[in-house]
Formats: C-alpha cells, structure tokens, sequence
C-alpha cells in the first residue's frame, strides 16, 4: 500500500517517472485475486496491446532512448494498482479514494475506480 500511495505523491508532483515505477513495483507485490480488475480487465479487451510498455522502458535499458510520458499514462498504472489492491484486500484507504475522484475531475477516467463494476466484486471498506 506504501508504494501506490507513494506513486500518488509523485504523480500529483509531477514526478511521473517515480509514480509509474512505484504504482507498477506496488502492483507486483500484491497477490492475485480471482475479481477481474483493471489490468486483465484491458488485457481481455485488447490482448494485442502493450499495457507495460513504459513500466519496461523505465525499468530496462532498451527500447528508445527518449519517450514521453503523459499524466494519463501514469494515472492508468496507479488505477491498475489500486484495484489490484482492492481485488486482493477488499479495502481501500482515503489516499485512493481521493485519487479516484480527482483521476474523475481530471478527465482521465469516466467513474471512480473504486467503485465494484463487475459481478463478482464487493464494495470494500475503507482501510486504516
């Protein structure tokens, strides 16, 4: 949970290099669940599509040797973490929650990430 919170911090700084490395290295730790959330929610809709392109870039040294990184980019990998981290746990905690509703201000998603959206998804409880 310290390293999805801690990528929130840096994404609101700008800093999105760290919030992508921090919200992926987040994601990597938690255990899987048998909820369908976000990541193989897009794994399923579009299969031929590279969902760990910049996680890889910034972890490896291959690939280009300049990218650019939009805020959107890393907001979509801190949303894979954090229902990741629900699908897992259950819960959420008040630093996702408001992530959630400002990632719905901003534009970058169309409904809060928090909420259940498929069948088999309980509504988690807030986290201390």
């Amino acid at each position: 949970m310290r390293q999805i919170k801690a990528a929130i911090e840096h994404l609101y700084k700008g800093q999105l290099e760290c919030a992508i490395t921090l919200a992926a290295a987040g994601e990597g730790q938690l255990p899987e669940s048998t909820v369908e959330y976000l990541f193989r929610l897009l794994r399923r809709l579009r299969p031929q599509e590279d969902f760990n392109l910049f996680i890889n870039w910034l972890k490896h040294p291959s690939g280009p040797d300049k990218a650019t990184i939009s805020e959107f980019e890393a907001v979509l990998i801190i949303a894979r973490a954090i229902q990741k981290f629900v699908a897992a746990y259950e819960a959420s905690c008040r630093e996702f929650n408001e992530f959630s509703d400002w990632a719905v201000a901003q534009g970058h998603m169309p409904r809060p990430i928090i909420e259940p959206r498929y069948p088999t998804a309980k509504k988690p409880t807030t986290a201390r």
